[in-house]
């Protein structure tokens, strides 16, 4: 029985990434044990997807490359790393947060300042 693999191009497709980016990760070595076919094209297994889907989406949410490639090796070694992946989502969630809050101060002074700048005209 053989397990279902996709190649680059399927998977940024499925993923709706640009190639570059799974093959940046690849060559990052942050998904690791990519094999070739006999037309040396990569070949990812499903849980190697899975990985880069996470690995996208930490990098979208202003994770340093240090932490992605902590969160990878983490998650390479498997379930016993849960609460140490759980903390650094948490912690990154938190600053977003903290950052959500911060850009919104700054949205609200420049409201009031459009406001009293538009009475005095």
């Amino acid at each position: 029985m053989s397990q279902i693999q996709l190649t680059i191009k399927d998977a940024s497709e499925s993923l709706g990434v640009p190639k570059y980016s799974i093959t940046n990760l690849c060559n990052q070595g942050l998904i690791p044990h990519v094999r070739r076919d006999q037309r040396h094209r990569r070949i990812l297994e499903p849980w190697q997807v899975d990985l880069a889907r996470v690995l996208l989406g930490m990098k979208q949410a202003g994770f340093r490359p240090k932490e992605i490639r902590q969160y990878s090796r983490l998650y390479r070694q498997g379930p016993s790393t849960e609460a140490e992946r759980l903390a650094m989502l948490t912690t990154r969630k938190r600053q977003l947060w903290h950052e959500i809050e911060t850009r919104q101060k700054a949205i609200d002074f420049i409201e009031r300042q459009e406001e009293v700048t538009h009475a005095a005209e």
